[in-house]
């Protein structure tokens, strides 16, 4: 019967995971004590029994076992889903078990007593470790009628019996698992007792007759424990307050769980944490802590951070709100004399230090501004007050031609070569101080104007009166074109000449010349100025002759020059030579004069004319007559170059003609001897003939003589402008 109940019982397939029935009657495992029951107790007495039952029972083969276990563990998931409403009535119904039924279950407890499976209190602490660690087990070969089998074994279990899955969140305390231990102890005898009053109907797939089912099996040992125990039942009231008690831990343990899920849940969502659940779960580690130090002081030292920062803040601030305009360079430019106002200008403040600086930057002016006064100067000045600063100059005419380029100092030596429109742009630099740590205010300054140059020439003249036989200079100042001056005048010139600073032209006042005022009108520069001259009388002396004869020897007039020396006189030196040393007298004794410069001649005049200065038939010296030493050396007056150095014969004698320059000559008649010859360069002083008895002299500006006795003597101012 055995074999073929073996036979006919389908393999039963074994999942990964499942859930073991309680075995009561192994008193090797440990036993947990549920408070104020006598649960333990009569787990004990029950595991007595059943290794009473099993000592006397068959030894049954391991597919026998496995077969009485299915309905065991039917029966026992089935007991653990009834409430404990149902538990209480279920316990209400007697129950007595068979002795076919007690043998059975001996027999099983007896064969599974050695795999030392845990307790139904044990079990959900055990259970993850087993589903862990027990292997799947292999699957045998299946009859044909297995899948009908399957489902009449289906149909026996009560609904809502399936398996559950537990997790580590449903694992129960201490307490709790004694208190159900108790409550599934209870089921199982009431469903034990409930089968036995079951219609014998048997779904499809029953065993045959003779053969126990195995929910018969476990039915009849759990009666058979419940008929050793019957005395030690507890009363419905200790029954109610356990399931009470039980109902109570289990609410307030489901509270706190879901409290503690809840923050969980809150904590992650504001930690944006993915993986809170299994951080709760597992144990704090150092790296935790570490993470948790290192993520606050991180947060601190980021406040502080930001203190700093809103401090300092505000502190740049009220140094930048510091560096007011009145911090700005106050520079004065003048130009020619003008005040000259900025067009533009960008300056760096210090707020902090040298690294942080605020910009005051603005255009006053896109167009250059115009000086309103004409610059008169040909060498005008820049002025930059105050000095120190780094300048850059350019300067351009109407024609945007570069006419200067450079700084202020170096303009100082400029000068203007026409008068006409410029524009000048001077950039003013302050640059930063090579000083460390010295804080400077940098930056530029901009002015661009616009200016009219009209240089008016200065134009002088020696004295605005002069006398008959004397000389006036006229002086010029320089002109931007660089062109010599012209003059107009009725009195005979050479014109002018360039002098050291400007031009010169010496105006000879004939011997003879009215005296009146006369207009001179001298043009310079694009300028003309008109000059008046006032010329007065000299008091000339006269000699009277009872006769011709007694004249004096020899006589050069102003027209009995000769025609080769009249050529010499117009030629023109330009180089003023006696600007070095002026002139001197030409004798080295004293100057013996036999006739004077403008002394007149007559012969036979009248008594009455005498008195009057009257008559005709004189003859007037245009030149001095001396008497002299032969032998008498002769000494240039001025330097000069010679001209003509030869003898002229008759009265001429040897003739020296001498070039001073600016149309100034000194011409000597009568020589005994001529130390030099023509186109030597003389200085004053040196030795240049030898004179004879009677020595003529005579200087000539242009062709018009004049008295040499004043010149020699330093008393004609006009000569010394040069």
């Amino acid at each position: 019967m055995q074999d073929e109940k073996n036979r006919t019982t389908p393999p039963q397939a074994t999942g990964g995971k499942h859930r073991r029935r309680r075995k009561k009657g192994n008193a090797g495992r440990p036993q947990t004590t549920a408070p104020e029951t006598g649960v333990k107790a009569e787990t004990t007495e029950e595991t007595a029994a059943s290794q009473d039952v099993s000592a006397v029972a068959e030894p049954v083969s391991e597919e026998t076992s496995v077969e009485v276990q299915k309905p065991v563990l039917a029966a026992e998931t089935a007991s653990e889903a009834q409430t404990p409403d149902e538990v209480a009535e279920t316990a209400e119904l007697p129950s007595e078990p068979s002795a076919e039924t007690e043998q059975m279950s001996g027999e099983a407890e007896t064969e599974e007593k050695p795999a030392e499976e845990p307790t139904a209190m044990e079990e959900p602490a055990l259970q993850s470790e087993e589903d862990a660690q027990e292997p799947v087990a292999e699957e045998e070969p299946q009859p044909e009628d297995a899948p009908e089998r399957e489902q009449a074994a289906q149909q026996e279990e009560p609904e809502g019996a399936a398996e559950p899955t537990v997790t580590r969140e449903e694992l129960p305390t201490p307490e709790e698992e004694s208190a159900q231990q108790t409550v599934d102890e209870t089921d199982v005898t009431e469903n034990a007792s409930s089968e036995d009053e079951l219609p014998p109907e048997a779904p499809q797939g029953q065993p045959e007759e003779g053969e126990t089912p195995e929910s018969e099996t476990e039915a009849t040992e759990e009666d058979s424990s419940d008929e050793q125990d019957e005395d030690k039942t507890p009363s419905p009231e200790e029954e109610k307050r356990l399931l009470d008690m039980t109902r109570t831990v289990q609410l307030s343990v489901e509270q706190i769980m879901s409290q503690v899920s809840d923050e969980t849940q809150t904590d992650g969502a504001e930690d944006g944490e993915s993986d809170d659940e299994s951080a709760h779960d597992g144990p704090v580690t150092i790296q935790d802590h570490v993470r948790n130090g290192l993520s606050g002081m991180a947060k601190w030292l980021l406040l502080v951070l930001f203190f700093v920062l809103v401090i300092a803040g505000f502190g740049v601030a009220w140094l930048y709100r510091s560096a007011t305009p009145d911090m700005l360079p106050q520079i004065t430019v003048t130009f020619a004399g003008q005040t000259v106002d900025p067009t533009a200008y960008k300056w760096k403040v210090p707020v902090i230090g040298n690294v942080f600086k605020r910009t005051y930057a603005d255009t006053l002016s896109s167009t250059p501004t115009a000086l309103e006064e004409t610059v008169d100067q040909a060498s005008p000045d820049f002025v930059v007050s105050p000095s120190g600063y780094r300048t850059e100059l350019t300067v351009t005419d109407s024609a945007d031609n570069v006419v200067f380029e450079g700084d202020t100092d170096s303009f100082a030596a400029f000068q203007f070569t026409a008068n006409g429109t410029y524009t000048a742009k001077l950039v003013v630099h302050s640059d930063a101080s090579s000083v460390p740590g010295d804080t400077t205010v940098t930056g530029s300054a901009t002015w661009l104007f616009d200016f009219t140059v009209g240089v008016r020439p200065s134009i002088q003249m020696s004295s605005t009166t002069a006398t008959q036989g004397s000389v006036v200079a006229i002086r010029v100042g320089d002109t931007l074109d660089g062109q010599p001056p012209q003059i107009k005048t009725e009195l005979e010139n050479a014109g002018f000449f360039k002098a050291t600073t400007g031009w010169v032209c010496y105006l000879p006042i004939p011997w003879n010349q009215k005296a009146d005022t006369q207009t001179i009108e001298v043009t310079a520069g694009g300028y003309t100025e008109t000059l008046e001259l006032k010329i007065r009388a000299a008091e000339w002396e006269y000699k009277d002759y009872s006769s011709e004869s007694q004249r004096v020897t020899p006589y050069i007039g102003e027209n009995d020059i000769p025609a080769e020396l009249q050529k010499l006189l117009a030629s023109q030196e330009e180089t003023i030579a006696w600007s070095d040393g002026g002139f001197v007298q030409p004798f080295l004794n004293t100057i013996d004069v036999k006739l004077a410069f403008g002394t007149t001649e007559y012969a036979g005049r009248r008594y009455s004319e005498r008195g009057t200065n009257n008559g005709a038939g004189g003859r007037t010296v245009t030149n001095l007559v001396l008497n002299t030493t032969s032998g008498e050396l002769l000494i240039a007056p001025a330097s000069g170059t010679v001209l003509l150095a030869k003898d002229l014969g008759g009265d001429y004698g040897y003739t020296l003609v001498i070039d001073h320059g600016a149309g100034v000559k000194s011409i000597f008649y009568n020589l005994q001897k001529v130390d030099v010859t023509a186109g030597e360069s003389l200085k004053q002083g040196q030795v240049i003939a030898s004179c004879g008895r009677t020595t003529v002299a005579e200087i000539r500006i242009g062709t018009v003589p004049v008295d040499p006795l004043q010149i020699w003597r330093g008393q004609c101012d006009a000569l010394k402008y040069y």
